[in-house]
């Protein structure tokens, strides 16, 4: 199946792509869904708590996610930030992420297969989920702020061929 789910924290849309079986492997769609409000100011944010740095909390996340536990991967990467406000995204995100799951296969684990820095406190890690059927793409993306490293962005699709596109443009 075709699946893309995304988090935008500006405009907070979940986007999704599902085809139908015979049509989904023929291209890549994303439907975006309307914005239903404004985003919240940062005076509205809640006080951050995100692990220590990105890599405990996608650990953790992972680590969920192979044990097949969906709302407690979501709970707890998104607990206390600015994306866990909208509550029916993010479950509208863990019942897509779950029939992705179904979809391309229980998870045996992750890897990290690029990180970009943009300064010092932008950071977006880009994984692949080792499902037994078919890998996922997963983009996370932090922001350093106050010392503390902040999950503001989320983006899952199945998008393999931009992987392969992508390390083709990278400067050697």
């Amino acid at each position: 199946m075709r699946f893309a789910v995304f988090v935008f924290l500006a405009s907070a849309p979940i986007c999704f792509a599902q085809q139908a079986k015979d049509k989904e492997r023929a291209g890549r769609t994303v439907f975006p869904q309307p914005v239903t409000g404004p985003a919240p100011s940062p005076a509205q944010a809640p006080a951050a708590r995100q692990a220590a740095n990105p890599s405990e909390a996608m650990d953790k996340f992972f680590l969920e996610l192979k044990a097949g536990q969906v709302d407690a991967a979501y709970d707890a990467l998104v607990k206390d930030s600015i994306i866990a406000e909208r509550g029916e995204n993010v479950s509208g995100l863990k019942k897509r992420t779950q029939e992705a799951l179904d979809s391309y296969g229980p998870m045996s684990g992750y890897e990290t297969v690029d990180e970009k820095m943009v300064g010092t406190a932008l950071l977006r890690r880009t994984c692949i989920s080792l499902n037994s059927d078919l890998p996922l793409r997963w983009r996370f993306y932090f922001y350093k702020s106050e010392g503390a490293w902040k999950l503001v962005d989320l983006r899952v699709d199945d998008g393999l061929v931009e992987l392969f596109e992508e390390a083709g443009r990278a400067p050697k």
